[in-house]
């Protein structure tokens, strides 16, 4: 009967059956060396026979009868060494049972025919299948599954058996089951996309020997896995932003005690930035390659990075949808983000060996005492940050696999070093103004204007009150306090402080008042001295007098509401007819009268 199910059988020829065969003949081979009959290969096949021991099998550790010695010696001689291999089955690759052996007897039995058979053991196998493609976890999980549907199929093809003959019979075999795990894939692609994208999801490999240091830079933000004890004596850990140069894979990350309930923001993110472009040996990257997070959300700032364009490749803007000079990897697709090989790397290393460390899992945190939190890091964050520098001196320190090839992050860095290799710096101060969030604001009196609710003020804002705005730049790190304004024009202007408050009673308001009227006094007098008096009356005049006279138009006739209305009218018009109306002074004549009402004021003074 052909079988629908294939089995996988152990093929022909493997490294394990043919030592066996070697052994065979290592072992007959004192005695093939006396003739056939001869007295010699008597006693030699009675010496084998004593110490000779089954190496394998269900035979192992038994002696070899002189029988079978006699056996193989007579294949040896007749066939030579293919004489000593098994003899491949004839239906090598064949199954000999449909399903089980308890359940063909049990449909032989049931009178089912062989098409029938095939049928059952077919949708046995698709609905095995199934099971891994839905998600069950374990062989015996779809073995027990399976039962009532292979018991259905039985009893819906007609077999009377008992419930009892019919479990022990459609009880299907590990082997069967076992041969559809491939499935399993499918319910992993579709339940466990984490899982999926680590184990499943097709990747290219990519050479970074070409590249040269800072030339491609990967940010993330990562937990440093130590349990560190906050000033309020809460624990927590350490927050990381790091950055791994994809040259050498050297690493400069910045930490952060972050208050509870916080995490890591954009302007902890940017400070880290800012202090990498400062390094000597690190510098300005010319591409960045950060994840989808918040903390790198950094769109609002295109216009930002370009300005560094001198000092980092930014690409058109469209070529990043709304990120300039970086590229982002793809979301929640941590193999895509190369710098997860770091954080692996000073896990296994570095960090294990700093007191306080709790491991990657915070569900099986490592304590020291169970039931008990873990114990801390021993000492200020101070001392955190040297412990912390120390282990990524340690990891720059040990040869790597893969991208190195078995050098280490500094020796690779010392190799460009050496050949000429320069860092390019930014001003951290300059970068400060180029990392900001910007406003328009209207200028109050005093030089005043608000921002998060507070207010700001500047002696160089002073005579902008009333007539003026500004656009006002905050910084995303360092002295926030401090805000830098600019005129329209993108002109820097000055920088804005908090207005102070004085008590009531306070002296010094007055002084400052006094102080603040006298610098505006001093302002509008420079302007002012910037300047000539404009008689605006006289501009008027002389503006109209530009277009010329207006050509007079003659009235073709008067309109008529009512005649009656006409006669109520008539006795109270001051003037009997149209051409009575006065006519309005032309342009000439009033530039005339300016002119001679001119002379007589400068006659009379």
């Amino acid at each position: 009967m052909t079988n629908p199910l294939p089995v996988q059988e152990r093929p022909a020829g493997t490294p394990r059956l043919e030592g066996q065969w070697a052994w065979r003949h290592t072992v007959i081979k004192q005695a093939l060396a006396h003739p056939r009959g001869s007295s010699e290969r008597f006693a030699a096949v009675a010496n084998i026979a004593e110490t000779a021991r089954y190496q394998s099998g269900a035979r192992r550790g038994q002696p070899v009868s002189e029988r079978t010695l006699y056996a193989w010696i007579a294949e040896y001689e007749a066939a030579g060494f293919a004489g000593l291999m098994r003899k491949a089955r004839a239906d090598r690759g064949q199954r000999r049972v449909v399903i089980s052996r308890t359940w063909d007897a049990l449909a032989e039995a049931a009178g089912l025919s062989e098409t029938e058979q095939a049928r059952i053991a077919s949708a046995a196998q698709r609905h095995v299948a199934s099971q891994w493609r839905s998600g069950a976890p374990t062989w015996p999980t779809v073995q027990l599954n399976s039962l009532p549907f292979v018991m259905g199929l039985m009893r819906q093809a007609g077999c009377a058996a008992s419930d009892d003959e019919l479990r022990a019979a459609c009880m299907l075999p590990r082997s069967l089951i076992e041969g559809e795990r491939n499935h399993r894939a499918v319910a992993i692609r579709r339940k466990d996309a984490g899982r999926s994208a680590a184990i499943q999801t097709p990747r290219v490999h990519r050479d970074r020997s070409h590249l040269r240091p800072m030339e491609w830079v990967a940010g993330d933000v990562h937990h440093i896995d130590i349990a560190f004890r906050r000033d309020d004596g809460s624990l927590c850990t350490v927050k990381a932003v790091a950055w791994m140069d994809l040259a050498t894979n050297r690493t400069f990350i910045s930490l952060f005690v972050m208050p509870k309930g916080q995490m890591i923001r954009r302007e902890h993110v940017i400070q880290s930035f800012v202090d990498m472009c400062a390094d000597p040996n690190w510098g300005v990257p010319t591409r960045l390659y950060v994840d989808h997070g918040g903390e790198y959300n950094w769109g609002d700032f295109v216009a930002d990075l370009t300005k560094l364009k001198h000092a980092v490749e930014v690409r058109d803007v469209t070529d990043f949808g709304a990120d300039a000079g970086m590229r982002r990897s793809r979301p929640y697709n941590p193999q895509s983000k190369v710098i997860e090989t770091l954080f692996a790397v000073l896990e296994r290393t570095a960090l294990a060996q700093i007191p306080g460390h709790i491991g990657g899992d915070r569900m099986k945190k490592k304590v020291e005492n169970q039931g008990r939190d873990s114990v801390p890091y021993p000492g200020t964050f101070d001392d955190f940050k040297a412990s912390f520098a120390n282990a990524v001196a340690y990891y720059h320190c040990k040869t790597q696999s893969g991208h190195l090839n078995g050098a280490a992050p500094s020796a690779r860095f010392a190799e460009f070093v050496s050949a000429g290799w320069r860092s390019l710096l930014l001003d951290p101060a300059e970068l400060a103004v180029a990392f900001c969030t910007e406003e328009p604001r209207k200028v109050r009196p005093g030089g005043e204007f608000t921002w998060s609710g507070k207010l700001y003020r500047d002696d160089a804002l002073l005579v902008l009150a009333g007539v003026g705005t500004v656009i006002v730049r905050a910084p995303q790190f360092g002295n926030r306090d401090e805000l830098f304004v600019f005129d329209d024009d993108n002109k820097f202007l000055c920088r804005a402080v908090p207005v102070p408050v004085f008590s009531f009673d306070d002296i010094r308001g007055a002084g400052e008042q006094q102080r603040m009227t006298a610098e505006y006094n001093r302002q509008i007098r420079a302007l002012e001295a910037q300047t000539d008096q404009i008689d605006l009356e006289r501009s008027m005049a002389d503006a109209v007098a530009v277009f010329g006279t207006a050509p007079a138009a003659l009235p073709g006739g008067v309109a008529s509401i009512s005649p009656e209305f006409r006669k109520a009218a008539r006795p109270t018009r001051a003037l009997s007819t149209v051409s009575e109306q006065p006519t309005r002074p032309r342009a000439t004549d009033v530039r005339r009268m300016i002119l001679e009402r001119d002379a007589q004021r400068k006659a009379a003074g």
